[in-house]
């Protein structure tokens, strides 16, 4: 994987599941970029964030 604003080619990846949602989590420690993505491609953090919030 490379990160889309440096292209640096390490990223930081930690895998979880959500609310039964398989999600990822990445993180550039050269620029400090950092996104979500599930099944359905990139997740922003409000979704995340409501997936995660106790029902």
């Amino acid at each position: 994987m490379r990160c889309d604003t440096c292209g640096k080619r390490e990223l930081v990846e930690i895998r979880m599941t959500v609310a039964g949602e398989e999600l990822m989590f990445r993180r550039c420690g050269k620029c400090e970029s950092q996104g979500w993505e599930g099944a359905g491609g990139s997740l922003t953090l409000s979704h995340v964030l409501d997936r995660a919030r106790a029902h």
